[in-house]
């Protein structure tokens, strides 16, 4: 079944059209990324796609049967919600029931009317088993990390307000799920958790990911914007890479082939035929076509590059570091020596300090104990998340020249700040447009040309891949492999991390960080190896040792299945009064939903009494 139809559409961004005359149909069941370099429109295809802007051109048709859930880049919300109350505030059929049982409540009244609305409304909420429906909410939102639903959205950090839109996404009941960059500000754990549930999920999906391992896993169908048209790739990211480059090489070689023709042709042409018969009338023609052809333009790649900086034999040194806030120690007691041409990542949860520590050892914060020893040729360089740094009234090149006027190249040569922008893939006729109007990509792009011209020596990335596409992503991977600096870089990008990180730092949670060395995969195969291990050594010591003389139960044992057809007889009755509560309904919706909560409870309490029952039973 067809979801969407997309026919012939056209949009334009100020000065730039962005694409044109493109169509494609997204099926039921169909798990699509769409790619493209920053600024080619794949952010406004998706707000397209789901309505809330219009093409310029052309016409996007939805099935009736079509249900989206729409996650944002950067989600809105209103800060004196609590996390549920955001959850609860879809348009879905059966968040509407709810919320409309939850007015009711909160404004009883003695009627008629009001008893006959109450009734039917929990009759269609024991239609829809909405009854189930807090309980699935907190189950994801455990998932992924959020376990106080109670808090204001207000208070939240970007990544746990991320969290909670996805997790909204995620338990609506649309049946088209429109992902803009739904990695962004998740930890690597939530990734591969997301990775997991996307995987399995039966809903249709229409992505934009810079994640290449989350893109490959998940997606079947690849839709490129290039060059303001589309292609199709029905295969995951792997398929396309190939499929890609063939298509690429094609199309080199039959553009070497028609130049090859044209040379020869106008040679033919210059030589002045004194004949005009009609063959010769239409090799003109020909001619005259091939010379006005669309011309095969090649891809511009982003040129990074630094005059660089010698470090000196001291880089920095941390002495027992630490730091609170209000009581909580977000960093313990830590030392660390960095060494010439180390490359560090940086991994943890969401909340476990990592951008605390780089704002210590770059002395932007101070830290509450310890000591920090930094050499003298060190110069720092830090690409935040947000890009903090760009002020979103001024031009690009008046952001540039604040920096400076002249850039200095590693081969000596110097360049103005015009040509440091196109460089960096930025044309002159955009080297006037203000910061706020650059697409998330372009103004990341614009924050590392300022990173690089500072011309550091120890940079840091904390969360690089947010909001970057992925050719800009693989060009900076190589750049930092070859970085003659040191490095740290904090990124729930598996692939990149792979690729950059040497070592790695592992932040706990708890303050405390771990120096690992190896890449991000050696590091998951170890902590699976210590999980295993630990499940190993638990189920070794719950279970009980043979006993020397068999088929005999214990003292204790037989004690142990004495008490069991009691427990159980007790169990049962707390099952039928909790049962009760849920088949009688009532008004308090938290009520119901913490009986249900119970019953599961209970459920599997009983089940594991009856099967140390029955393993007791069998060895007297």
């Amino acid at each position: 079944m067809n979801l969407i139809s997309v026919d012939k559409i056209t949009k334009t961004a100020g000065d730039k059209e962005l694409f044109t005359d493109i169509s494609f149909g997204i099926d039921a069941g169909q798990k699509t990324a769409l790619i493209g370099v920053n600024g080619c429109g794949k952010s406004t295809l998706l707000k397209m796609i789901a309505g809330f802007i219009q093409p310029d051109n052309g016409l996007i048709s939805r099935n009736r049967e079509c249900r989206i859930n729409y996650l944002p880049q950067i989600p809105e919300h209103n800060p004196d919600d609590t996390i549920l109350g955001y959850i609860m505030s879809g348009e879905s059929d059966l968040v509407k029931l709810i919320r409309h049982y939850e007015e009711l409540c909160a404004n009883p009244a003695d009627t008629d009317k009001y008893k006959n609305d109450l009734d039917h409304t929990m009759e269609e909420m024991n239609k829809l088993d909405a009854w189930q429906y807090e309980h699935e909410v907190k189950s994801i939102l455990g998932e992924l990390g959020i376990n106080d639903v109670s808090l204001k959205m207000g208070t939240l950090s970007g990544g746990m307000i991320k969290k909670a839109a996805l997790a909204q996404a995620l338990i609506d009941e649309g049946n088209l799920l429109i992902l803009d960059e739904p990695t962004n500000h998740l930890d690597i754990e939530t990734v591969d958790w997301l990775q997991t549930h996307l995987s399995k999920t039966t809903k249709s999906i229409l992505m934009v990911t810079h994640d290449r391992y989350f893109l490959d896993s998940i997606c079947n169908n690849i839709i490129e914007i290039d060059r303001g048209g589309i292609f199709t790739f029905g295969g995951n990211y792997s398929y396309y890479l190939e499929k890609k480059a063939e298509m690429e090489e094609s199309l080199a070689r039959a553009e070497d082939r028609t130049q090859n023709i044209l040379r020869n042709e106008l040679k033919w042409l210059r030589r002045g035929a004194k004949a005009r018969s009609t063959k010769q009338k239409a090799r003109k023609d020909r001619i005259e076509q091939m010379q006005n052809r669309p011309k095969l333009l090649k891809q511009q790649d982003i040129e990074l590059e630094i005059e660089g900086k010698r470090l000196g034999k001291q880089i920095l040194e941390v002495e027992d570091i630490s730091k609170s806030y209000e009581g909580r120690q977000v960093i313990k007691p830590f030392s660390y020596t960095f060494k010439h041409m180390e490359s560090l990542g940086v991994v943890g949860p969401n909340g476990a300090g990592k951008s605390t520590f780089i704002r210590l050892i770059t002395s932007e914060e101070p830290t509450d104990t310890g000591e920090l020893r930094k050499g003298l040729n060190t110069t720092f360089a830090v690409f935040d998340q947000h890009s903090k740094a760009l002020n979103p009234d001024k031009r690009l090149i008046d952001v540039v020249k604040d920096e400076k006027e002249t850039i200095i190249l590693p081969n000596g040569k110097s360049i103005s700040a015009g040509q440091m922008l196109e460089k960096f893939l930025f044309p002159s006729m955009m080297h006037h447009t203000p910061v706020h109007k650059l697409s998330g990509g372009e103004k990341r792009r614009l924050h590392l040309v300022l990173i690089l011209m500072q011309n550091p020596n120890f940079l840091i990335l904390d969360e690089p891949t947010n909001d970057l596409d992925i050719k800009t992503l693989s060009v900076l991977e190589d750049f930092l492999v070859g970085f003659p600096g040191c490095l740290l870089v904090v990124s729930h990008d598996r692939c990149f991390m792979n690729r950059v990180a040497d070592n790695l730092l592992i932040f706990d949670g708890e303050g405390n960080i771990e120096t690992f060395f190896g890449d991000y995969d050696d590091y998951i195969e170890e902590k699976r190896e210590r999980e295993a291990a630990k499940k190993k050594e638990i189920k070794e010591k719950q279970t009980p040792e043979p006993e020397k003389k068999k088929n005999k139960l214990t003292y204790m044992e037989k004690k142990e299945l004495e008490s069991i057809e009691p427990a159980i007889e007790k169990l049962e009755s707390e099952l039928a009064v909790q049962q009760a509560v849920l088949a009688k309904g009532g008004s308090n919706y938290t009520e119901l939903a913490e009986a249900q909560e119970r019953i599961d409870e209970i459920e599997m309490e009983i089940l594991e009494k009856m099967e140390r029952q029955e393993f007791l039973m069998e060895k007297e």
